[in-house]
């Protein structure tokens, strides 16, 4: 398959609360940058370099944020969409294929998240590029999986069936998508090798996954139908607020027939929460960890998030989160991470939206 074929799609929507205070409406994750390589969008697009051109990716983002995404992505100001509303993946995925095929009447689509660290570039390309031709040749919906190094909790999984052929990356058969596990299940899915971390990218054509939105999810394939322009914003304003939000992976991959996964060869990581960015923050010993100026006393277990100009100092305290902006500081126990969509929604019912 020639990558000329490649159009991609980078899904840059999404408000980032699990994130805040350092995520904000008027910033979400995808513009912040966590390893001072650029931001997560910015890192998106230029991993594509050399694989598809830049007038053959498009971003997909939230209207309010258009002209934040052109400043990041580097890409022709046409290509960046604006979403009228979030509406989560699958409709996100059924605009960029319509967008897609009136690109190119042989388009085979990646979609992207905006917000994972992958490495290296090579390997990214490499299992890019196989995904992309599995899906052109066979007309299946293409996942990529990784190989599990850890029993995470906080990933959904693939369990993996025959494998398709001979070539590398590995290719094979889903049997099923795998809820995010507990720890006991995600031990036993590591030890037992059939399962793969979900990375929630694709390939497929458009024409393979317009078919499937149309079979599994009726509604929103009627709505995307009706748009006789996929790019006009006033035909997004009209249809999008009519669409239910679903996931690609709920909504359809979960119960298509014909799906494959490419287990990738990238090292990946999906920065959904707190604790995802300690595992590439500075240790500081006694299990503590930080990014930016920090100095741990008597603690253990301790996370710094700094991204003001001055200290954080957590002294006789164990197992805390303390996230500091230059207009908002976070403290709360590790543990309970999970919770910030509950704190971002006591903070703005006691006055303090314009912080969010």
């Amino acid at each position: 398959m020639k990558s000329d074929r490649i159009i991609a799609v980078i899904m840059a929507g999404g408000g980032g609360t699990r994130f805040w205070p350092r995520s904000r409406r008027s910033m979400p994750k995808q513009f912040l940058s966590f390893d001072g390589e650029g931001s997560l969008l910015r890192q998106t697009v230029e991993r594509l370099d050399g694989l598809v051109p830049r007038e053959q990716v498009l971003v997909v983002t939230g209207i309010e944020h258009i002209h934040l995404a052109r400043e990041h992505a580097g890409v022709p100001d046409e290509n960046v969409i604006g979403e009228p509303c979030g509406r989560n993946t699958a409709p996100c995925v059924g605009l960029g294929s319509l967008i897609a095929r009136s690109m190119r009447e042989d388009a085979v689509v990646v979609a992207l998240a905006a917000d994972h660290l992958i490495q290296p570039t090579a390997a990214f390309h490499a299992s890019v590029a196989r995904a992309a031709a599995l899906a052109a040749d066979s007309g299946a919906l293409v996942t990529m999986g990784l190989r599990p190094d850890r029993p995470a909790t906080g990933y959904g999984y693939i369990e993996t069936g025959d494998r398709l052929d001979d070539e590398v990356p590995n290719a094979h058969r889903v049997v099923r998508f795998c809820e995010k596990p507990d720890l006991e299940t995600a031990r036993g899915f590591v030890e037992g090798g059939k399962h793969l971390w979900n990375s929630g990218n694709l390939a497929f054509t458009p024409a393979a996954m317009l078919t499937a939105i149309a079979a599994h999810l009726p509604d929103l394939s009627a709505q995307l139908m009706s748009l006789s322009d996929p790019r006009s914003v006033d035909e997004l304003a009209r249809v999008y607020p009519k669409i239910d939000g679903i996931s690609v992976d709920y909504g359809v991959l979960e119960k298509a027939d014909h799906v494959c996964v490419v287990e990738a060869a990238f090292d990946w990581d999906d920065l959904g929460t707190f604790e995802s960015v300690a595992r590439h923050a500075t240790p500081h010993g006694d299990s503590n960890l930080a990014r930016g100026d920090a100095v741990f006393i008597d603690s253990r277990g301790s996370l710094i998030e700094n991204d003001g100009d001055g200290i954080v100092v957590v002294s006789g305290l164990d197992d805390v989160l303390v996230v500091r902006t230059s207009d908002a500081i976070l403290v709360m126990p590790r543990e309970g991470a999970e919770g910030l969509k509950k704190i971002v929604k006591s903070v703005e019912d006691a006055g303090f939206g314009e912080r969010l």
